[in-house]
């Protein structure tokens, strides 16, 4: 079962991704550049904020050895590849979701080696293996998404036909990869949820919560403030589970990511919901 979720994970995402694709436009995302003060609201809590309140949640909860790395793994993975079709579903800023997940994860292999060297938790002496993840996740967002967006700007009536029949698709296939995600990960839950849960229940709270009044402090948009709060709590796990795995040599790191993958969900469905209960808003 788990290997033919892994197989079927990429599709799933790559199809995501090019409804996304669908809906944005180039000057959208150009737009996001011309008001840089969203984008670097965003950033700053995700690749600053969040590492620096999980290294506090870890020593509050008195975490050590592998469980504390795992959790500040999480908080240093770049934004996840699904969090622009649930900015979409939100009704965030699709834009600002877009080029915030881009830069997170460009950045990946530079920024997790370094949040581990800060902390004193771990060293990645040689990086090659995260850039080549990071470029894996780059084609998986990128590609789908550029064809998208190309596909709307010079064929728009095209774009219209397949995105009304891809959207229940795509919103079938979310929800199938939610539900993977409890299924897959409901043992290491349960075994581990005493320990290191509350950690990563309230990392996840954090995020929002520092989203939500970073957004405000700044005076940003409501659909900006939901796309940073999206970006924020939801986390790709898939990274942190490398790293712990492959990099640094520590499975028992992986524990956080998989309880996490459980709570950002959740959290996530709690956006959507929030999102739909309002009509007024709309993303550019």
């Amino acid at each position: 079962m788990a290997a033919l979720l892994a197989k079927l994970l990429p599709l799933g995402l790559i199809l995501l991704m090019f409804v996304v694709g669908l809906r944005l436009r180039p000057a959208a995302l150009r737009g996001v550049l011309g008001r840089p003060k969203a984008l670097a609201t965003g950033l700053v809590v995700q690749l600053l904020a969040l590492p620096v309140v999980a290294l506090l949640l870890g020593t509050l909860f008195g975490l050590t050895g592998p469980m504390l790395l795992g959790l500040v793994l999480v908080a240093a993975a770049p934004g996840g590849v699904t969090s622009n079709y649930i900015a979409h579903l939100a009704k965030a800023e699709l834009a600002l979701s877009a080029a915030m997940t881009l830069v997170t994860t460009a950045l990946a292999s530079i920024t997790i080696p370094l949040v581990l060297g800060l902390s004193g938790l771990g060293e990645i002496s040689g990086a090659s293996g995260l850039t080549k993840l990071s470029m894996i996740m780059l084609v998986v967002a990128v590609a789908p998404m550029a064809l998208g967006m190309g596909l709307a700007t010079w064929k728009p009536r095209w774009a219209e036909v397949i995105l009304a029949g891809l959207e229940p698709v795509a919103k079938l296939v979310f929800a199938a990869m939610v539900l993977a995600t409890f299924i897959q990960n409901w043992g290491p839950m349960q075994a581990n949820l005493g320990t290191v849960g509350p950690a990563v229940v309230l990392l996840n709270l954090a995020a929002l919560g520092l989203a939500f009044a970073a957004g405000q402090g700044m005076r940003l948009t409501t659909p900006d403030r939901r796309a940073i709060m999206v970006e924020a709590s939801l986390q790709n796990v898939a990274v942190a589970l490398f790293v712990a795995g492959a990099v640094l040599g520590q499975p028992a790191a992986s524990v956080p990511a998989l309880i996490y993958a459980m709570m950002m969900n959740l959290s996530a469905l709690v956006q959507i919901m929030a999102g739909r209960r309002d009509p007024a808003v709309t993303t550019a």
